[in-house]
């Protein structure tokens, strides 16, 4: 029987990164590690799951290549319309701040827009948002909050003007918006979820769970909600029988305990 090098680098993975690539769908998880395997010279899945085993330093990077990047601020403002609407009816916490979580923040994007959004609806220090994310990479550059023109071009020119400054042809995040949000390292299918909260984003990320790891996931994330709390998903994410996790629909990808 051949030897399935898709196996071998998942147990190299597992081994060195602590990551378990079974709960990721096979099909398009191999296609990516493949693709990523030719790009540094390696012939196989094999090869790539030696060098792994050899160079520890390689998983930061392999980590990052698999984590989905694709950010921006205020996408989808239909969304962000929706989500203050149901913010302003959330019962308030007897002059306690806001709980918020962007889960999956990567670059940041998502979790300043919302920190935006809650200083505009609550003023300093109304709301605790946090951020978090598998990949490194990601969290070192939400937390610099350097962005390119072309990244902010959902951000309108009085919200441009209020939260960055420029700098060396880039937007930096002034530290009144920086100090709403605390960026932490966080599995979500390995590490203990928050609670409590009030807010959760869950958006465009579970793109590769299996529907195992995404049921596991999803009902976490109910768990962590506060009682009165909402659970906002992607169109990826998009929750069939939400009943079965304690919740309940409000509004497209909108979801309240239930």
């Amino acid at each position: 029987m051949p030897i399935d090098d898709y196996l071998t680098l998942q147990g190299a993975v597992r081994q060195v990164l602590g990551l378990d690539l079974g709960h990721y769908k096979r099909e398009q998880m191999e296609r990516r590690l493949r693709a990523y395997a030719t790009q540094r010279g390696y012939s196989d899945l094999g090869g790539l799951a030696r060098a792994l085993g050899q160079q520890p330093a390689l998983g930061g990077e392999l980590v990052s290549y698999l984590t989905i990047h694709v950010s921006e601020f205020f996408r989808d403002p239909n969304f962000f319309g929706h989500l203050k609407e149901l913010m302003a009816a959330l019962p308030p916490r007897s002059g306690k701040p806001l709980q918020a979580w962007s889960a999956g923040c990567s670059i940041g994007a998502e979790a300043y827009s919302l920190a935006m959004l809650l200083l505009e609806e609550r003023g300093a220090g109304g709301a605790q948002i946090l951020a978090t994310d598998v990949d490194q990479k990601s969290l070192d550059r939400a937390k610099a909050g350097l962005y390119r023109e072309d990244e902010l071009k959902k951000v309108d020119p009085e919200r441009l003007r209020r939260y960055f400054a420029a700098e060396d042809g880039q937007f930096r995040v002034r530290d009144d918006l920086r100090r709403e949000i605390t960026f932490r390292h966080h599995d979500l299918l390995r590490d203990p979820y928050p609670v409590d909260q009030d807010i959760i984003l869950f958006r465009n990320v579970a793109i590769y769970f299996t529907e195992d790891a995404k049921s596991h996931v999803l009902s976490n994330l109910a768990r962590s909600l506060a009682p009165h709390g909402l659970l906002m998903v992607g169109a990826t994410e998009a929750i069939l029988r939400p009943l079965e996790l304690g919740l309940r629909q409000v509004r497209p990808f909108f979801f309240a305990r239930a």
